[in-house]
């Protein structure tokens, strides 16, 4: 009998009753089911940021990106040997050779100014690329596309819908593109006409800035919350922009597995593959302040949902104290029968064990009810209280994201249970030592 004590006692203290007993045994499950419940939102949240970010990134981001120094411009010393520039085409070769590469192609990048009929010049970055088959950032892009097609062969550009609502264009407008080189040039050159003193002279140069805009058709339409803002056109018309000469600015590389980035460029500074005059540049260094970010209010999050837990268990402590009292003379009694302090202590451990089982079991399915209706809940209270809860213009994700692990769900019922089985030992290890001649007199 006395064995299945523990057992049949923490069942009968937990029973509904209309007593003190049994609302604040129906506080403490409310506590660890709320505990529970918030912290399998929150994880799951974050972990679906974490993992729809990254995939949101390697969606459009280059895996690789090879950068070769800006060539010099400047006037070198009497007797000094010209700057090393190695030849791209040699660098493209050996990069399409390396192992785990899928794809490598030149690319020409920088910042132009689009402009519609009489619209504000909308500011944006551009690639440049070729239109091969074997093109694995645009066999990438194509999963994005809206309308349109895919033509990077002629004087061409695809636009992002975000860009395309600014300038109120379509597919088949013609856009007037100048590169931001270009327009800082032409300032500079009028700065140095109002600058002359002579005004015939001023008036000459003022003449002689021509600046003429590249005329490029829209073919097709990008969605922007899934492809970036980037615009893309032909690589021979971002080397006419940019006054590249046939050159280039960057090798796009795309790895058969992009996890492997970081190794891979670490690979290529450590060896000699990659001449001197060339740089590299990964997926993640590109947001790494983004997704260092990420992790950061990931890691605060916890740290603040476990007082979440401590509270719960704290609810857990008051109804074991409360029960230890209200069955004090019951203890003694047991006691005086022969039962030993760990069979009065396992009493309440059960009864928290209890408590924590029933609220881990309500939690979780709270959780995952939240969960499951996420967005609705999103939209519900942006309406009411007027205000986006989740900008896309922040977290670059249309829906809230959400990805369950089963190792977080362990984690979270561990501490639950962990916490409220020592929240429930120091008052059930108090009332085993107590005086059964005391207890049976009070």
């Amino acid at each position: 009998m006395l064995s299945n004590a523990p057992f049949f006692l923490a069942l009968r203290y937990l029973r509904p009753k209309r007593s003190f007993v049994s609302i604040i045994t129906l506080i403490s499950i409310l506590g660890v089911m709320l505990g529970v419940g918030v912290l399998v939102v929150v994880m799951s949240v974050f972990k679906g940021w974490q993992v729809e970010f990254k995939k949101l990134l390697l969606g459009f981001e280059p895996h690789i990106v090879l950068v070769q120094d800006a060539r010099y411009t400047g006037t070198l010393p009497e007797g000094a040997p010209p700057p090393f520039r190695s030849n791209w085409r040699d660098v493209l070769k050996e990069m399409k050779t390396l192992p785990g590469v899928v794809s490598a192609t030149p690319m020409a990048e920088g910042i132009i100014a689009a402009r519609f009929g009489n619209s504000d010049p909308e500011a944006t970055e551009i690639f440049g690329l070729r239109d091969d088959s074997d093109n694995g950032l645009l066999a990438k892009l194509a999963k994005h596309r809206m309308e349109g097609e895919f033509n990077l062969k002629d004087d061409n550009i695809i636009i992002t819908d975000k860009m395309a609502k600014k300038l109120q264009v379509k597919v088949g407008d013609v856009l007037s593109i100048l590169a931001t080189d270009t327009i800082r040039q032409m300032i500079h050159d009028l700065r140095t006409a109002e600058e002359t003193t002579d005004p015939q002279q001023a008036k000459t140069a003022r003449d002689e800035i021509v600046v003429l805009p590249r005329d490029l058709t829209v073919v097709a339409i990008l969605r922007a919350d899934t492809a970036g803002e980037r615009c893309y056109a032909p690589l021979n018309v971002a080397q006419e922009l940019f006054n590249l000469e046939g050159d280039i600015s960057s090798i796009e590389i795309e790895l058969a597995d992009p996890d492997l980035a970081g190794t891979f460029a670490e690979n290529l500074y450590n060896s000699d593959t990659l001449p001197m005059d060339w740089n590299v540049r990964t997926w993640s260094d590109e947001h790494q302040d983004r997704l260092q970010s990420v992790e950061n209010q990931q890691s605060l999050m916890y740290f603040l949902l476990v007082f979440i837990m401590l509270v719960a268990a704290i609810s857990v402590m008051n109804t074991t104290i409360t029960v230890t009292v209200q069955k004090r003379r019951e203890i003694g009694i047991l006691t005086a029968l022969g039962s030993r302090s760990m069979q009065i202590i396992s009493i309440f451990l059960t009864q928290a064990g209890i408590v924590a089982v029933v609220g881990i079991g309500l939690g979780l399915a709270g959780g995952m009810t939240v969960l499951h209706f996420r967005n609705d809940l999103r939209d519900f209270f942006s309406r009411v209280f007027k205000r986006d809860f989740f900008p896309q213009d922040i977290y670059f994700l249309s829906e809230i994201p959400s990805h369950v692990e089963f190792i977080d769900l362990a984690s979270i019922c561990g501490l639950a249970v962990i916490l409220c089985l020592l929240a429930a030992l120091i008052p059930a290890w108090f009332a085993a030592k107590v005086d059964p001649a005391v207890a049976l007199r009070d």
